[in-house]
C-alpha cells in the first residue's frame, strides 16, 4: 500500500473495519471485518479469509476436495446401486465399480450435456474409486485416485467431482487510493491492473450490503464447505430444507413436507419427498493408474453431432 493510504487505513485491528465493503458490482470482492472475504462475479462465489502482509493482503479462499461422495440407504431400489454424476463433465476423470476396469466417466470431445447423468447396476456393490487425470505440471504421478469401501452396504450414492478453480487458489492483493481520493483495490489474479473500485462502505442500512451479509451468514451457518450431508428429491434436485416443515418416514427413509400443496401426478418434481445423503469417506491413493487398463468406451456419451448415439442414463445388469 502506498504511503497515503497507510495513512488513511487505521492500524491494528481496526484496519479490517476500515477497508471493509463491496469493491466492484457485477463482479468484484467484499472485504468483512472479520478478515473474511467474498470473492463474486459470473458463476463464482468464493469465500475465505485475508491476513495483512505489509503493503499487501494475501488471501486463501476456502478449498473444495476434487471429489465428494455422498450416499444414502433407499429401501426402494433392493439390491440396486444407483450413482448420480455431478461436475465429472468438467474434467478428465474416471470411474471403477468394484473390480470392473475403470472407465472414462465421458467420451474426449463431450458436448450438449442433458443432465441428470444417472448409472445403475443390479447388484450391490462393495467399493468405487475415482481418478483424476492432474491439470498442473508437478513432478507427481500424473493422475489421483481416491477409493471408498462399501461397508455399509449403501446404494443410493451422488458422486460429486469439483475441477480445481483458478478463483480458489491464493491471491494477493493492494489498496490504493483513486485520483479523487476513494479506495480501490488490485488483485492478482482478476481485475486488471485498475482492480475495483470500493462501491460501498459498509452501512448496515445499506440494501445490497444486507443482502451480501445473509449471504455470508448461510454460508457460514453450513459449518464447513464441504457438507456433512445433502437433500435430493427423486429428480436429483439438491436443496437445503428446513426439516421443519418435514416428516420423516422410516418405512421408506425419506423426509415427506408437511404441506400438501405439492400433492399432485409431478410432485416429484418439487420437494416434497426428499431423501437425506451422507457425506462418504474418500480414501487417497498413491495407486499407479495403467491407463491401458481403462475401459475404452466410457460410461455416458454426449455429442452435439451425434445425438442419436447420445446417452445420460446407463443400467448395468450382472452377468
Amino acid at each position: 500500500m502506498a504511503q497515503e493510504v497507510n495513512h488513511y487505513i487505521a492500524t491494528g485491528k481496526d484496519r479490517s473495519k476500515t477497508i471493509s465493503g463491496q469493491y466492484g458490482d457485477l463482479s468484484g470482492i467484499c472485504l468483512f471485518e472479520d478478515g473474511k472475504f467474498m470473492l463474486y462475479g459470473y458463476a463464482t462465489m468464493v469465500f475465505g479469509s485475508y491476513v495483512f502482509e505489509k503493503d499487501y493482503l494475501l488471501f486463501y479462499p476456502d478449498q473444495l476436495p476434487q471429489f465428494q461422495l455422498y450416499a444414502n440407504h433407499n429401501p426402494t431400489l433392493g439390491d440396486t446401486v444407483s450413482v448420480n454424476f455431478r461436475g465429472f463433465e468438467e474434467g478428465k476423470t474416471f470411474v471403477q465399480f468394484g473390480d470392473d476396469n475403470a472407465q472414462p466417466v465421458f467420451n474426449d470431445g463431450a458436448n450438449c450435456f442433458d443432465f441428470p447423468y444417472l448409472y445403475e447396476q443390479s447388484h450391490p456393490m462393495s467399493q468405487l474409486k475415482f481418478v483424476v487425470q492432474k491439470e498442473d505440471f508437478d513432478a507427481g504421478p500424473a493422475y489421483q485416485t481416491f477409493h471408498y469401501q462399501n461397508d455399509q452396504h449403501l446404494n443410493d450414492f451422488i458422486a460429486i467431482y469439483n475441477k480445481p478453480q483458478r478463483a480458489r487458489t491464493n491471491f494477493a492483493a493492494y489498496l490504493y487510493l483513486t485520483e479523487d481520493k476513494k479506495l480501490a483495490i488490485s488483485l492478482s489474479n482478476y481485475g486488471g491492473r485498475k482492480g475495483f473500485l470500493r462501491e460501498n462502505q459498509v452501512d448496515p442500512t445499506q440494501k445490497r450490503w444486507l443482502e451480501i451479509l445473509a449471504m455470508k451468514k448461510e454460508y457460514e451457518n453450513a459449518g464447513s464447505i464441504e457438507l456433512t450431508a445433502i437433500f435430493s428429491n427423486a429428480e436429483y434436485n439438491i436443496s437445503y430444507p428446513d426439516l421443519e416443515e418435514y416428516n420423516f418416514d422410516k418405512a421408506t427413509n425419506q423426509y415427506i413436507s408437511k404441506s400438501t400443496k405439492d400433492n399432485d401426478q409431478e410432485s416429484d418434481q418439487h420437494d416434497r419427498y426428499l431423501r437425506q445423503y451422507t457425506k462418504q469417506p474418500l480414501v487417497p491413493k498413491p495407486d499407479k493408474f495403467d491407463t491401458k487398463a481403462v475401459a475404452a468406451v466410457s460410461l455416458f456419451f454426449t455429442s452435439c453431432s451425434q445425438p442419436d448415439e447420445s446417452y445420460n442414463h446407463i443400467k448395468r445388469r450382472k452377468y
